[in-house]
């Protein structure tokens, strides 16, 4: 049988990154710091796959919903399971030179990402709500990476993920990457109802664990 194209396209990069690793499910949102810090997968081998891909697609245009929460103390060569949780992204999109723009509603994110990318004149960093970013953004969407409202019990994250999603849907590429964080936890966590809505509009699924990546090729 055939492999379909996203796959065929994406296989080497992805087995590569993730040759070895093992990324467990959470069926609540409350970790203890210990499964945080030393079971749970990190977002560094999904990321890290998806700028290969982008480069492998040409793609020029990064929109990151919910930016860095935690200041980048080390290179972003190293890896300190404490520090990584966070998965310093918008460091890592900024370091591809590609035109970045990431948008968080609280002030002190914003301000701990402007810190950390102040070498990357590519990142524009935007204080405000995701789902007005999107809708009122005016480019093309090469990588969607949705990773704002957190997966806390009384929160509607996945709604709101969803909502994001769906405002930036015609504005993704013909041949466009979706990657959300924290599906590892609540059944699904951030992508609960926004995975299912992607698939049916023409991705396929690459990826699910601590970060669940989807892909579309044209």
């Amino acid at each position: 049988m055939p492999q379909n194209p996203p796959w065929a396209f994406a296989s080497e990069i992805i087995t590569r990154r993730f040759m070895g690793v093992r990324h467990p499910l959470f069926f609540g949102n409350s970790l203890t710091v210990d499964e945080q810090t030393n079971v749970r997968g990190k977002p560094r081998p999904y990321i890290l796959s998806a700028i290969e891909l982008l480069a492998k697609m040409h793609g020029k245009s990064i929109v990151e919903v919910g930016c860095m929460r935690q200041p980048l103390t080390h290179s972003l060569d190293a890896f300190d399971p404490v520090c990584c949780n966070d998965g310093h992204s918008t460091a890592f999109w900024g370091r591809t030179g590609l035109a970045v723009h990431t948008v968080d509603i609280e002030p002190a994110h914003c301000a701990i990402t402007a810190q950390a990318c102040r070498a990357y004149p590519n990142v524009q960093v935007s204080c405000g709500d995701g789902v007005e970013f999107l809708q009122n953004f005016k480019g093309t969407i090469d990588l969607l990476y949705l990773d704002a409202w957190d997966a806390v019990e009384g929160i509607p994250y996945a709604e709101r993920h969803l909502e994001a999603y769906q405002a930036a849907r015609e504005k993704l590429s013909p041949s466009s990457i979706v990657l959300i964080d924290d599906t590892d936890i609540a059944f699904g966590g951030k992508g609960r109802l926004a995975v299912p809505v992607i698939i049916r509009d023409g991705f396929d699924l690459l990826l699910g664990g601590r970060q669940t990546m989807l892909l579309r090729v044209k």
